[in-house]
């Protein structure tokens, strides 16, 4: 009788003990990272960092900038921190819990009771505690920061600041349409309606019983900023959509800029592109158009292939470069006429910072030892923005404008965080496609003796790039983190940067037959997958292929038309069948959304895996949520059956409620583990090499 508690507490250590192994094993997916970087016109920040199942709002004011944590929750319900804002005048935060999903929300703990997506407001003091404003979406304040509208039920509603358990009031019945907000000195709200293919400007003066529509017509508008001295407004204008065509949302389009009179309503064009320029999907869409005078404009474009800024007189005339040719511009912010540019003008492959006098043209490089910046935001002749490097992921910095001296530099220690990672960062390589194409990858090493197995690592997006270094999204730096840890148990990893991503000029981004109509990037993939399985020290017998997305597509392409090279591959949430439209209402439906027409679907699906799914001979891992709202599940359910008619080995890990991203940390940590044993089995690495990553 008394062997029995011996027993079962023999068991309780041996079940801990494994618990304890298992964390371990997803430590290295455990690090810091800050997600979005919010500024004040005074100078204050608010940042949203995540951190293993933890999210977290962090907040600093000069002239210290003191970190203080405001905020923070768990994911383990499905409602991590998901939005930060933060007042003009410093005084409060906004934040959301959850993650709108449709008319819904995601519900990855798969509740009884599903989760809301909720708003709460926070004063910046030290201490302070978060009030529930309720469910809503879509918040800003105010230029004086006293007022937070968010959107409810289809209206637009307002809430004192100074009162927020009070009841909010409405601000705009049928507002909710609403979007890109911009505030006259009297307090007027200029914005855009989309109109389903075309869209208007228009005025409304709170408490007013009509909408002043300063600009309609037949063309899309997006952008409007006010020039400082409030009497111009400035906007792009798009071609409006044709009903007999579905439009590549991904794809540059010909732009003009306009600018109304607010006091006679009168409207005259600047300026005009030649062709394709811009592309309001892109990371930095507020920074398309901005005044930086109140006769001064400067733009970004694309007319030349390369993404770069210009000014220009607000009465019209010839633009004047400001950044220079063959390289993009990645983000911009303005104070005044000075522009802190995020660019990769002296290296392609990373990203550098800059100061620009828009009035002179005289550009000041602001050095930083990342190799990775991102999330610019200027307030109070401070800027903060994010830097990652080889070795740490992407945590705030802020830099005093005026001096270009760091403030505030975080790492990893901040966090008490102390990485896993033992191997090295990877190299820069430069590669050439099976048609000439030039392209690049970075290739991630064992330490141990080869021959090793070869993985391809194929990005999402497309509009991504990869790096050297851990990237600026959080979704990246863990496919980054992953790709170390698989370098370290014994495989030699090479990400690249296909054409249809960014960083290398729009025609590499817009290249001819990509996706749908001839998956054109695909020969960037097989010709990686060539080079690396002819590498010294790579068997070239093991060669397999990931990615999610866009990149579980490629996986896709690969495995369906080249099983002789890839052997193996794990497809997370890819598009598998160009020419299926998903029938959720909402959802993104890739097929749509990279504009495949009717008369396109037979194209369309001899560009898929699924067009070549004959040739299927590997085996693969498919791995999906079920609520995905990017990514139809059902592209994987589909692809799944007709593996299994022809024989081939299938397997599949399906999260119940999970959206593209993938909101619980706990999902992630599964999604590793199933990866790396199913490598392991499929493409068993060196004894040398497991050994090597678990001392």
């Amino acid at each position: 009788m008394r062997m029995i508690p011996l027993a079962l507490g023999a068991l309780s250590f041996a079940l801990a003990t494994a618990a304890q192994g298992a964390e371990a094993d997803t430590a290295f997916l455990d690090f810091p990272y800050v997600d979005s970087v919010s500024a004040a016109k005074v100078p204050a920040f608010a940042w949203l960092t995540k951190q293993a199942d933890r999210s977290m709002v962090i907040f600093a004011r000069a002239p210290d900038f003191h970190r203080t944590i405001l905020a923070t929750r768990t994911d383990e319900a499905g409602q991590p921190i998901t939005d930060v804002q933060l007042a003009p005048d410093g005084k409060h935060i906004v934040f959301m819990t959850g993650q709108p999903r449709g008319e819904s929300t995601f519900n990855p703990a798969s509740l009884v009771d599903p989760p809301e997506a909720t708003l709460w407001l926070q004063p910046t003091v030290a201490g302070s505690r978060a009030v529930k404003v309720g469910a809503a979406t879509d918040p800003s304040f105010t230029p004086d920061g006293r007022t937070l509208l968010f959107k409810q039920k289809g209206d637009l509603m307002a809430l004192s600041t100074a009162a927020p358990s009070a009841k909010p009031r409405v601000f705009a019945k049928g507002g909710a349409g609403w979007q890109q907000f911009a505030w006259t000195g009297s307090g007027d709200l200029i914005f855009v309606d989309d109109r389903r293919g075309y869209s208007f400007i228009g005025r409304y003066h709170p408490g007013g019983q009509e909408i002043d529509w300063l600009v309609t017509g037949v063309d899309r508008l997006a952008i409007p900023v006010l020039s400082p001295n409030g009497q111009q407004l400035a906007f792009l204008r798009l071609p409006g959509r044709k009903h007999s065509t579905t439009p590549d949302q991904t794809e540059a389009e010909p732009f003009s800029i306009g600018i109304v009179d607010l006091a006679t309503h009168a409207i005259r064009t600047v300026w005009s592109t030649r062709g394709p320029a811009v592309t309001l999907g892109m990371d930095d869409a507020e920074g398309a158009l901005r005044w930086v005078s109140d006769d001064t404009l400067v733009f970004y474009s694309e007319d030349d292939n390369w993404g770069r800024l210009y000014s220009i007189p607000a009465s019209g005339g010839a633009p004047r470069a400001l950044t220079p040719p063959n390289c993009m511009v990645a983000e911009s912010e303005a104070q005044k006429a000075q522009l802190l540019v995020i660019h990769n003008c002296a290296d392609l492959d990373t990203r550098q910072m800059s100061l620009i006098d828009a009035s002179t043209g005289a550009v000041k490089a602001v050095p930083q030892s990342d190799a990775v910046l991102a999330h610019a935001s200027i307030g109070g002749g401070f800027a903060a923005f994010v830097g990652a490097s080889p070795n740490q992921a992407p945590l705030l910095r802020i830099i005093d404008l005026s001096t270009g001296k760091t403030r505030l530099s975080e790492n990893y220690a901040d966090y008490r965080y102390v990485s896993p990672l033992t191997g090295s960062g990877p190299r820069e390589v430069h590669l050439t496609s099976l048609d000439g194409l030039p392209f690049t990858g970075q290739l991630f090493l064992p330490s141990t003796p080869g021959p090793h197995p070869g993985l391809i690592y194929v990005h999402g997006g497309p509009q991504r790039q990869m790096f050297p270094a851990f990237h600026y999204m959080g979704y990246y730096s863990g496919d980054y983190a992953m790709n170390r840890r698989l370098a370290e148990q014994g495989y030699a990893v090479l990400a690249i940067n296909y054409r249809s991503g960014i960083g290398y000029g729009r025609a590499f981004r817009d290249a001819p037959g990509r996706a749908w109509r001839s998956a054109t990037e695909y020969q960037d993939v097989l010709a990686a997958g060539r080079w690396l399985s002819a590498q010294p020290g790579v068997d070239p017998n093991k060669i397999g292929i990931w990615g999610g997305s866009y990149g579980g597509l490629l996986t896709g392409q690969a495995l369906a038309r080249n099983s002789d090279l890839f052997k193996t591959g794990v497809g997370i949430h890819g598009v598998y069948d160009w020419s299926w439209p998903s029938p959720i209402k909402g959802h993104l439906s890739p097929s749509t959304y990279f504009g495949v027409d009717k008369k396109d679907e037979d194209r369309a699906r001899a560009s898929s895996p699924v067009g070549h799914i004959d040739t299927w001979r590997s085996p693969v891992l498919l791995i999906h949520g079920d609520s995905d709202m990017n990514v139809d599940v059902v592209e994987t359910v589909d692809l799944a059956q007709r593996l299994r008619e022809r024989g081939v080995e299938v397997r599949t890990l399906i999260f119940p409620g999970e959206a593209h991203d993938f909101i619980r940390h706990s999902s992630w940590q599964k999604l590793w583990r199933e990866l790396d044993a199913y490598l392991i089995e499929k493409l068993p690495p060196a004894a040398s090499g497991i050994a090597a990553s678990q001392r």
